[in-house]
């Protein structure tokens, strides 16, 4: 029974880092710009890159897209089996008017199509890509208001959504000493599901015509996993006096679950030719405040005159991680390529591409953990096709797009300090191929 308990703690906790959307962007046509899109966005995908992008528009947009990450992260040279990350981005940006007042509400969704969310606990030592582990198996919510302040001058606020897990398994009973078969507990799991949230804001200016420059900042946040079980109950042999009356064990871990660093991020989009536009992102972000990716295990007893015959271990102590904070340029192109068609119908052909380097915030793994991350570099393509006059129900122009994107992770050795260390020195790197199609659409 205590063995299945066990099982059951271990499956409820994570070590995951950050959600999806910050490691593969959100629809399809900004992750062909490589994700520089902070400037930008102005359909369903602003929920997430610039809430202020919402209200640019007067339309009903509704933007549905399905996206597919396959890694192949190595260590040592070994496929370490990294889980794929599927699922569907929905969103929508709904504008509207008080008096001179226009205003406009968001909504996104990311749906992973292979699970809500992945929960699992690694041992504090055991090589992992830290940066991916957890990191992408997450359901994502998020709800924005947009506002012009003045022509050309926007401002947006939200909140994402995300939640955490904590609870107790109860035992009650006789623990039977000589024979544990004949031991007798009643069994009570009480598991809750706690929303949590972090706001994000955005402002975006439009200087003139074919040149915008925005300001975005998404909070930090912090999801910790409490889960514990106890046994309460008699000690002794059936039939006997028991050896312990009314005594207890119990069992309680604490995971640091889920962390996101604040993040500032700076844009501007240019219209440079009446072809070509250009687009820049520059991001921080805080790693620096990432907590130690580890579960503490506190246990207690009571087991009345036996109490001073027995030593329970104090919580282990882990090292600090040292993250150091990041800066992250993206840059991404676009060319209307061609722009034709007869009388009402038109076809409008954008091709697209971009390139993001994100440095490493995890240092060289010399002690006792082995997180493993590298730099990576995004390279992005895309195809964009805008249909106008598709008849009485799609007036407005339907927007297909497509992207692949590569980002590539350079080989990097961790060299340890300790000779005797289990792991030993490795290697990391690998590719992260990330593909998507996506559909938008005005009313």
């Amino acid at each position: 029974m205590t063995a299945r308990v066990l099982l059951f703690l271990a499956l409820l906790s994570s070590v995951a880092r950050a959600n999806p959307l910050d490691a593969f962007g959100f629809g399809a046509r900004a992750p062909a710009l490589a994700n520089a899109a902070s400037a930008l966005a102005d359909d369903a995908s602003a929920n997430y890159y610039n809430p202020a992008g919402l209200v640019r528009g007067s339309d009903l947009r509704i933007d549905v897209a399905y996206r597919a990450a396959v890694p192949h992260l190595r260590l040592n040279g070994r496929d370490l089996g990294v889980d794929d990350s599927r699922g569907f981005a929905v969103g929508l940006a709904a504008p509207g008017r008080l008096g001179p007042v226009r205003f406009a509400f968001g909504a996104s969704l990311w749906l992973p199509d292979q699970r809500l969310t992945r929960v699992r606990s690694i041992s504090f030592d055991q090589p992992r890509f830290v940066y991916y582990d957890n990191r992408t198996q997450r359901l994502v919510l998020s709800a924005n208001l947009a506002l012009q302040i003045v022509r050309g001058l926007y401002v947006g606020v939200g909140l994402t959504f995300m939640s955490r897990t904590t609870g107790t398994v109860y035992l009650k009973g006789n623990i039977a000493v000589g024979n544990p078969d004949e031991s007798a507990l009643v069994t009570s799991i009480d598991v809750d599901l706690i929303a949590i949230r972090y706001p994000q804001a955005g402002l975006l200016w439009e200087i003139r015509r074919g040149l915008a420059v925005s300001v975005v900042y998404r909070h930090s946040f912090l999801l910790r996993s409490d889960q514990a079980f106890r046994i309460d109950g008699n000690v002794g042999s059936e039939g006997a006096p028991p050896i312990v009356e009314n005594g207890y064990f119990a069992a309680k871990t604490s995971t640091n679950d889920l962390f996101q660093p604040w993040q500032l991020t700076a844009g501007v989009a240019a219209q440079l030719l009446r072809p070509l536009l250009v687009t820049f992102d520059l991001t921080f972000a805080r790693w620096s405040e990432f907590p130690v990716p580890a579960s503490s295990l506190e246990l207690t007893l009571d087991v009345k005159q036996f109490n001073d015959r027995v030593k329970l271990p104090p919580p282990r102590q882990y090292p600090p991680s040292r993250f150091h904070d990041i800066v992250t340029p993206r840059l991404g192109v676009e060319v209307r390529a061609y722009e034709g068609g007869r009388g009402h119908r038109r076809l409008a052909v954008d091709v697209r591409g971009g390139y993001a380097y994100e440095p490493t915030p995890v240092p060289e793994q010399i002690g006792p953990a082995s997180l493993a991350d590298n730099d990576k570099h995004t390279f992005s393509l895309g195809l964009g096709l805008d249909l106008l006059g598709l008849g009485p129900v799609l007036p407005k122009p339907l927007s297909l797009d497509a992207f692949v994107a590569t980002t590539w992770l350079p080989d990097r050795a961790h060299r340890k300090l300790d000779p005797l260390d289990r792991v030993g020195d490795f290697v990391s790197g690998g590719v992260i191929v990330n593909a998507g199609l996506g559909l938008r659409t005005r009313f």
